[in-house]
């Protein structure tokens, strides 16, 4: 009876519900370690309980999510993505708040809010409609008329000329970026892997994606040149000025890291993350100082959100975070799978582009943890947060709603073969 009542509330990929509970059973303990330096000035329960409220109200999201009709979220792909342009365009014209010198966060009704997060999922939303569109017999194919039919919700003429697929999703990409890329560089490298990754499985034509391939390693390369060519005081010309300075003595950091230096050279002030990050996986060892354990979380800003998985590897060592990156791992293939046994390009699209982002930056928040590149990306479903957290269950919610659409599809072909049969 239990089993039973388990399978109806559950619905979806079993794997990926298991990888999901457990995410969250690693992020409650995980956090509620590493945010000891917020418990300076508040009570000592009061960061762990903040989070937990989030967990809770992410499970249900993602199970309410996993519950609705899919055609519900294609509908909503368009205005989800236009809702997140309207919260950059609102952040930029006085409705921002700053932290750390950029503008990651808008106030609604007197609350904080982190609107890059609506603006990823918008963009892997509405990306997965316009190849949903563009699927033809021959291959991918979005006419002028049918681009312009995806934002007016009318299509005019007879919908055969010329190929804008790319063209619509590099537009899609590039005006979000545009906002973007002054205040955190690695979401828009997100946004921008996770566009590329889409577009190949969505059979865009193979000869634009090296095209476009070929001209953002030149812009890489001549970007890169300039900046470090920009003089230091150029960091007095506003915020702009400031940030193309801290990204110039980041990249400097990364090029000057294999570089070999006697530990009492090093300069800890101003490099706490770096610094002592690398002390903690150090400690860490092969099986970790066990959960709770950590020293060096109290040194480490921000442990509890942008280098958490720096405690993770302290706490648990090697092996755990050889197992962290297991599940995700694993979330991802099984992300592949669902796409694949979809007969709905626009779920497989989804799913796709769903399980590339949350791993991506998972893997990208990894790196930075144990590297010398220091920028701020959260570990997807482990990291403390508000906005991340709520909007990486929605995540996994529209996954599970997508594996249940295609379980019913196959059930459904199962219950017809053997009608054919009889």
């Amino acid at each position: 009876m239990s089993k039973g009542i388990t399978a109806r509330l559950f619905k979806g990929d079993r794997i990926i519900w298991c990888i999901f509970f457990i995410l969250c059973i690693l992020s409650l303990i995980e956090v509620f370690s590493a945010s000891s330096r917020q418990t300076y000035d508040k009570s000592y329960w009061v960061p762990i309980t903040r989070h937990a409220m989030f967990v809770i109200s992410g499970v249900f999201i993602a199970w309410f999510i996993h519950t609705i009709r899919m055609e519900w979220i294609k509908l909503s792909s368009k205005w989800i993505y236009l809702t997140g342009i309207a919260m950059l365009i609102y952040a930029l014209f006085g409705g921002g708040a700053e932290t750390n010198s950029s503008l990651r966060w808008i106030v609604i009704f007197g609350q904080k809010f982190q609107h890059f997060e609506v603006v990823k999922l918008g963009i892997v939303m509405f990306i997965a409609l316009i190849l949903d569109k563009a699927q033809k017999s021959e291959g991918t194919r979005l006419s002028w008329d049918e681009a312009i039919g995806l934002i007016s919700n009318r299509i005019r003429g007879d919908g055969r000329r010329g190929d804008y697929t790319m063209l619509l999703i590099l537009c899609s990409i590039l005006l979000p970026c545009a906002f973007i890329i002054t205040e955190n560089l690695s979401t828009v490298i997100i946004i921008v892997v996770v566009a590329f990754i889409m577009m190949f499985v969505g059979r865009v034509n193979g000869k634009q994606l090296l095209g476009i391939v070929g001209l953002g390693a030149a812009v890489a390369v001549l970007g890169i040149v300039t900046l470090m060519q920009v003089p230091d005081s150029f960091k007095e010309h506003g915020s702009v000025g400031s940030k193309v300075i801290t990204w110039k003595n980041r990249f400097k950091d990364v090029a000057d890291a294999d570089s070999p230096q006697r530990p009492e050279d090093v300069k800890i002030k101003g490099n706490e993350q770096y610094v002592y990050s690398k002390i903690a996986i150090a400690e860490g060892g092969v099986m970790g100082r066990g959960p709770g354990n950590s020293v060096r979380r109290d040194f480490i800003p921000h442990a509890y959100n942008d280098y958490i998985f720096a405690v993770i590897l302290e706490e648990l060592g090697v092996l755990g975070g050889i197992f962290t990156i297991i599940l995700y791992l694993t979330l991802l293939y099984r992300c592949g799978i669902i796409a694949k046994e979809s007969e709905d390009p626009y779920m497989a699209f989804l799913s796709i582009g769903i399980g590339v982002l949350i791993v991506f930056q998972a893997f990208l928040h990894m790196t930075i943890s144990v590297s010398s590149f220091v920028t701020g990306q959260p570990l997807p479903l482990i990291s403390q947060g508000g906005t991340s957290f709520i909007i990486n269950c929605t995540y996994i919610g529209i996954v599970l709603c997508i594996s249940r659409c295609v379980n019913k599809q196959n059930r459904r072909q199962i219950n017809e073969s053997v009608e054919t049969a009889q």
